[in-house]
Parts: C-alpha cells; sequence; structure tokens
C-alpha cells in the first residue's frame, strides 16, 4: 500500500540527513547514491557560491581562502571526486591566545592544517610548482573549525557543501616561519614533517604534513587556480589553508596542542 503522501517528504528529508551523518562520521554510508556531475553543474555551484559570498562579505576583503576533502578518504565519504574549495570570510581568524566556544557552533569540528601566505598579489593561475614556490612567502601550523550544520542540504550532495562554502567557519593560525627559512634547515620537506596532535592531554592525532592527496604544493597551487578562476584575487595578507592533516575531527571542550615538526607548535583553549 503506499504511504500518504503527508509523510513521504519528512521521511526523505530524514533519509537524507542520515546519509550526511553517515558521510561525515565515515560510517559506511548505505542510502548514498553515486553522484554523477557535469562540469556545468560544478560551475553552476561554484558561481552560486561567489555571488552568495560576495553579497555577505559586502565589499569587505575576505581573510583567505582553504580547501576542503583534500584526502582520498575525505572524498569518498562525501561521495566527491575531488577536492572543494571556500572562502575564509572577513573576521573569521581568531588570535591564537583566544579561546574557542562550540557554543558559537552547530556541529563543530577541528582540523589541523598548513597555512600559506606569499610574497604578493596574484591574479592569474599558477603555471607549476616552481613557480608557486617562489611566491611562497610564509608558512605557520593552523586549527581549521569547520561547522557542519553549515551544511543545510544534503539532498544536494557534495554541491550543497561547495554552494555551503564548504562548511567553514574560523581559524587559527600559529607563529610563522619564512619559506625560505624553512628550506634552509636539514631535512626541510612541507610533506615530510610529522605532525602530533594533543586533546587534554591525549595523543589524537599522528601523520605527516603530506597525507592529503598529492601532497602540499599540490593542493596549494589547485587551491590558488580555482580561486583565481572563480573570481577571487589572492591577497599577500591572506592566509590559504590546504585541508586537514590526517583526519577532521569532532571539536570538544578543552585543550587542543599541536606541534609540527618546523613549525613548533600551536595550542587552543575550547570552551563549552
Amino acid at each position: 500500500m503506499p504511504y500518504p503522501c503527508f509523510l513521504v517528504a519528512p521521511l526523505l528529508r530524514s533519509l537524507q540527513l542520515l546519509a550526511l551523518f553517515l558521510a561525515v562520521f565515515g560510517v559506511s554510508p548505505l542510502i548514498q547514491a553515486a553522484q554523477s556531475l557535469s562540469e556545468a553543474q560544478w560551475q553552476q555551484a561554484y558561481s552560486d557560491q561567489h555571488e552568495t559570498l560576495l553579497k555577505r562579505l559586502n565589499g569587505r576583503t575576505p581573510a583567505g581562502f582553504k580547501a576542503g576533502l583534500t584526502s582520498g578518504a575525505a572524498q569518498q565519504k562525501f561521495n566527491s571526486d575531488r577536492a572543494v574549495y571556500g572562502v575564509l570570510l572577513a573576521g573569521s581568524q581568531q588570535a591564537s591566545g583566544n579561546p574557542v566556544q562550540i557554543s558559537h557552533f552547530g556541529r563543530g569540528m577541528i582540523e589541523l592544517e598548513v597555512a600559506f601566505r606569499l610574497k604578493r598579489r596574484v591574479t592569474e593561475a599558477i603555471a607549476d610548482i616552481a613557480t608557486l614556490k617562489s611566491v611562497v612567502a610564509e608558512i605557520a601550523p593552523a586549527f581549521e573549525f569547520p561547522d557542519l550544520a553549515l551544511l543545510t542540504q544534503p539532498s544536494d550532495g557534495i554541491l550543497g557543501i561547495v554552494r555551503a562554502n564548504v562548511a567553514a567557519h574560523s581559524f587559527v593560525v600559529g607563529d610563522a616561519v619564512a619559506l625560505n627559512e624553512l628550506l634552509g634547515k636539514p631535512m626541510a620537506d612541507i610533506d615530510e614533517m610529522a605532525v602530533k596532535l594533543h586533546s587534554n592531554g591525549d595523543l589524537v592525532l599522528v601523520a605527516s604534513s603530506g597525507d592529503m592527496h598529492g601532497g602540499q604544493w599540490q593542493n596549494l597551487m589547485n587551491l590558488i587556480n580555482d580561486r583565481i578562476a572563480h573570481g577571487w584575487v589572492i591577497e599577500p595578507e591572506q592566509w590559504l589553508l590546504t585541508g586537514a592533516i590526517g583526519k577532521m575531527l569532532p571539536l570538544d571542550t578543552g585543550r587542543y596542542e599541536a606541534k609540527v615538526d618546523g613549525l613548533g607548535e600551536l595550542a587552543i583553549n575550547v570552551l563549552p
């Protein structure tokens, strides 16, 4: 017997939310159908993102730009064949000495990342890694705090994530190291730096800085070129976050302490 019409919409909505939950928290996405998306659909999603963010910025300069789903595992969870990119809105950078409050999030997460700044304004695509290295000024450890509650359209799948600005909420950057200084150190390689993250004294992440598809340099170049292609300009004061090292974790109260060999340490207190 067919279901009454008034029951169908709530049922579909529940299934969509369940699919998003399963994808986010790594449970096998049993009800998530494979998506076959055209380049036109991708471009429309980024066009929608750009239009929405220009209105939100209202003339202000973004604090930077971010990459998401930069690992094969993350892409599989969210049923995507590629990384996705967003904007770090003006005012979203927090001072490293200030606490983060969970009450400011709907469903806060934390990612340990590497952040980059450039020497000059960039308005055209970067041709290769050698050119990219010549325009990078400095590198720093960073925490990004996505808010998965911003992903309000699970039925749109990965395109909904793009339109929702890849769940960008806020971020914190540690002390920066000049690229020339970093490369001058023995065994310096931004894809081989050992990474550790402690939460309330417990070791919750051990990884290498290059634990992402293509490594740091490739992801940085992809981020810059995507943002340029979609109408943005990269300014030297903006931070570029290349995606989670290892994995994204739920944000919890207490103290997070990260160490990235070659870049130093970064700590943040999280309040209810």
